[in-house]
């Protein structure tokens, strides 16, 4: 069934870019559009009520946009915001990462220790540890968060000895405990995915939720349909078009891309 309506996708910075990376290796041919809300950059430092605030106005924008998915590329705003955004868009589904980062943790440890990065506000909100042991009880979650290798990312960061220093410094206690398996539980952390393995070393499996929201994105479209072929992907900003061009160029290797800076 051929469905060319959009998928939507959004997320406080340019993080959620590696989603859409995730979702244009396996689903080429989709159109997609982005909203990064680099105005109230960083959401993990927000109050409960303002990132709310800030998911249900991207949230009205993109159903203007006729999209037939909405993926919430923000573990913050999937802490706290995912139930009143699935009333909100009904019936356009919503799909949030932390949900799909706890199955894929569960399905990934093999000696039940679970590490998570996150920012600030996703590991106060103990996410990832309430999604993941609902699955399992019997998992071990050692949660921590970093405003500061959010940032890093944002400002173009991807490998350097600071937030190599830095990352090594965050994940003493997970490493400690002994985890098997560590959560990307941001989604701007893909982008710093050689800093972390370094750090973590081969004996700890480093886990992106953006490929098992890919994989489950293909299962929704096998029942609402793909896009046959436009394959267009527009990108939103709230705030410093130049600068988010950059930031595409730097992640994405997209250098002609089709920007627009936009006020809600």
């Amino acid at each position: 069934m051929v469905n060319t309506k959009p998928i939507g996708i959004f997320d406080s910075g340019v993080g959620g870019l590696s989603v859409v990376k995730s979702l244009k290796r396996v689903l080429p041919n989709e159109n997609i559009i982005y909203v990064g809300d680099l105005r109230h950059f960083p959401y993990g430092t927000k109050t409960e009520e303002e990132v709310k605030t800030y998911a249900r106005n991207i949230t009205k924008f993109l159903l203007t946009k006729e999209v037939k998915l909405i993926i919430v590329a923000c573990n913050t705003v999937s802490s706290i915001a995912m139930d009143e955004l699935k009333v909100l868009a009904n019936p356009v589904e919503v799909i949030g990462m932390i949900q799909s980062g706890a199955e894929y943790a569960v399905k990934t440890t093999k000696n039940k220790k679970v590490g998570v990065i996150s920012t600030p506000l996703t590991a106060k909100k103990h996410a990832y540890k309430n999604e993941i042991q609902k699955l399992d009880g019997s998992i071990e979650v050692f949660e921590v968060g970093s405003q500061e290798l959010v940032n890093l990312v944002e400002d173009g960061v991807s490998f350097n000895d600071y937030a190599c220093a830095l990352a090594r410094e965050k994940l003493e206690e997970p490493l400690k405990n002994k985890i098997d398996t560590l959560v990307l539980g941001c989604t701007h952390f893909p982008f710093l995915y050689k800093v972390v393995k370094s750090v973590v070393g081969e004996s700890v499996e480093v886990i992106d939720p953006a490929e098992y929201i890919a994989t489950k994105t293909v299962e929704h479209l096998n029942e609402i349909g793909f896009n046959n072929g436009t394959h267009k992907t527009i990108f939103y900003t709230t705030y410093d078009k130049e600068s988010f061009k950059e930031k595409l160029s730097l992640f994405l290797s997209i250098e002609d891309s089709e920007v627009y800076e936009i006020d809600i």
